[in-house]
């Protein structure tokens, strides 16, 4: 049954385990790609942990079958772990519970269209052997796939990466990539300070780490693009997150 505060888990975590690694992965209405993606990644990370490692997916208000599909995933593969939320709280907001429940010394998050493959996060985790915090970069990796963004999507990327980098001073190629690893330790350095629940998230979190000094490195990754079943809308979603850098900016000028 749901919780008070909407939310459920409906996996048998049973005694908490140490672990060395957790994977978070929100999901909205992600049953015709999370299935594949949960695959590699427990395939992948189960040879270089053992069972040392967690994947926790956040289902993030679905009504469509992505319950279904997690839950035949985790009766296979114990390392899946399951919150779930009955209203919608945005990616960031999904990523903020996962990481909160996360046992692991090392934590991440990923996209569950797998936009960005297991063996390129494992290159993130590797990184946190030398730094804090480890951001994908696809402007320095490869697609994948061959074919290149529309050219509407290139254009509002540049401009907003342009404000980011202008505005908010930070000095990093892709903070919006869906694929960045953090030593605990580093996350709840940050975490008290992170107010953005939406696609502003990413900002919030490098902005707070940025100004705590903590040393970010930025990873090439191979990525493809996926534009069947995107949850960003970019008319809406851009403008919302660039507004919400006023914000941010702000609340790091004052802490």
């Amino acid at each position: 049954m749901p919780a008070k505060d909407g939310s459920s888990n409906f996996s048998s975590v049973g005694k908490a385990r140490e672990m060395d690694l957790s994977i978070v992965m929100p999901a909205y209405n992600e049953a015709g790609r999370i299935g594949p993606t949960l695959r590699e990644y427990v395939e992948r990370f189960r040879h270089l942990y053992s069972d040392r490692f967690e994947i926790v997916v956040v289902l993030n208000g679905c009504v469509d079958d992505t319950r279904e599909v997690v839950r035949i995933e985790a009766r296979i593969a114990p390392e899946i772990r399951v919150i779930e939320f009955q209203q919608p709280m945005g990616k960031g907001g999904a990523i903020w519970e996962g990481f909160a429940v996360a046992q692991g010394e090392l934590v991440s998050f990923v996209d569950a269209d797998n936009m960005v493959r297991a063996p390129e996060v494992e290159k993130l985790i590797r990184a946190l052997d030398s730094a804090d915090i480890a951001i994908a970069n696809r402007f320095s990796g490869v697609e994948e796939s061959g074919r290149n963004q529309p050219l509407l999507r290139k254009l509002i990327s540049g401009a907003s990466r342009w404000w980011v980098r202008n505005f908010l001073g930070l000095p990093y190629s892709d903070t919006q990539c869906g694929a960045k690893a953090f030593r605990a330790a580093a996350w709840w350095q940050i975490a008290p300070s992170v107010r953005e629940r939406g696609w502003a998230f990413d900002l919030d979190v490098l902005a707070h780490a940025h100004q705590l000094n903590l040393n970010v490195v930025e990873v090439p990754v191979r990525w493809k693009h996926v534009a069947e079943g995107s949850k960003v809308r970019p008319w809406k979603d851009v403008p919302l997150t660039l507004w919400a850098t006023l914000g941010i900016r702000r609340r790091t000028r004052l802490d």
